[in-house]
């Protein structure tokens, strides 16, 4: 703990705040399914007083900004604490290294094979690889505030970059969610994008998602600030809900599931024709089909049951383990969400060993150049 020395009471300057807020925080059951715990001005004056006694410390803790209002206290135990710790760790690390890969991947074998994988050129690839874009955004920055707004129990920044910080984070997670909803309905109207639309659509994505939290940022609906949960910095709702966020998640959720059902609809009428007029009967459409289904049904178990108990948006409550284990799912789209997609496609995947066939080959000339230096 760090304390002054100085019998001249000079400022503290290095208030320990960890040790405040776990010294000072009080719970309090509500609702019968998590407990909140707050801590409250003069309870940290309290501790400051018992505490920091040869220095003053009173304008140090006004300038935090920590108290203004009751302050939220993460109130895990030490086992469940170490358990998110290391989900968070594993989740950002394989989003980063998943996405990474897609972004280097699929535009090398793009530009590298244009004629032999025509498919890459296609619009939904494109909007794949938007999709991978905003994943690595979200494993960038958004995980690791969760990992540190855990570890620490508060944010140390200030008000202005948590503000900030939740901005960006929702901007980018409502743009990754829009966007899975668009891949669906452009795999159903390819001839829609074929055109070039496909960067109007990315740029529609983008602002649409801005209009979705445009209430949130400017305290319309709520306010982006410390919560007191595993999301750290991140909307705050008191008297009303931003419906906007309900809106673009079952929305995308309805967008999908209606152009992949359309897209069964289909290829069952297809097989039908082929059977008709090529006498063909093992036609299998089950893969296809069972793939629209999976991706589906991903984004309904991850997305929807976050936005229901884990953001504020709805009156629904659950216990903590419940909002944790929702809350990972929901992160965990972001790291390999995008799998769903290339893995689906034998030709996508094709991409992913040609790509590995060439640095493997470029390393091994590499070596040898060196060797023989």
């Amino acid at each position: 703990m760090d304390t002054c020395n100085n019998i001249t009471m000079d400022t503290c300057n290095n208030l320990n705040f960890t040790e405040i807020i776990y010294a000072s925080y009080k719970c309090m059951n509500v609702d019968n399914t998590s407990n909140v715990c707050e801590v409250h001005y003069e309870d940290a004056k309290d501790f400051c007083e018992s505490t920091y006694t040869s220095c003053d410390w009173i304008s140090s803790l006004n300038q935090s900004q920590l108290f203004i209002e009751p302050f939220k206290v993460l109130n895990f135990s030490f086992l469940t604490k170490k358990c998110i710790l290391w989900v968070i760790t594993l989740i950002s690390s394989l989003g980063i290294g998943i996405n990474l890969l897609t972004l280097t991947a699929i535009p090398y074998v793009r530009w590298r094979y244009k004629t032999e994988f025509s498919i890459l050129q296609s619009p939904p690839v494109l909007l794949v690889l938007h999709l991978s874009f905003c994943n690595l955004l979200y494993c960038s920055f958004g995980l690791p505030h969760f990992f540190q707004s855990i570890n620490l129990g508060y944010f140390p920044y200030g008000r202005n970059v948590c503000f900030w910080i939740a901005l960006l984070r929702n901007l980018v997670a409502q743009s990754s969610i829009a966007t899975q909803g668009f891949i669906a309905f452009c795999v159903y109207n390819k001839k829609m994008f074929e055109n070039g639309e496909t960067k109007y659509v990315i740029v529609l994505i983008w602002i649409s998602s801005f209009i979705t939290i445009v209430g949130d940022i400017f305290g319309i609906t709520g306010e982006y600030k410390w919560t007191g949960s595993v999301y750290g910095c991140d909307a705050v709702y008191e008297d009303s809900t931003n419906f906007g966020i309900l809106a673009s998640v079952f929305g995308s959720f309805l967008l999908m599931s209606c152009s992949y059902f359309l897209i069964s609809i289909n290829l069952v009428e297809r097989k039908k024709l082929i059977t008709k007029s090529m006498g063909m009967e093992n036609v299998n459409l089950s893969k296809h089909i069972s793939t629209f289904v999976f991706i589906t049904l991903v984004f309904g178990t991850s997305v929807t049951p976050a936005a229901c108990l884990a953001w504020g948006l709805t009156d629904l409550r659950a216990g903590q383990n419940v909002t944790l284990i929702v809350s990972c799912l929901y992160w965990n789209s972001f790291a390999v969400g995008v799998l769903l997609y290339v893995l689906s496609n034998q030709r996508i995947k094709d991409a992913y060993v040609r790509f590995f066939s060439d640095i493997h080959t470029i390393c091994k000339t590499v070596l040898q150049c060196q060797s023989k230096m």
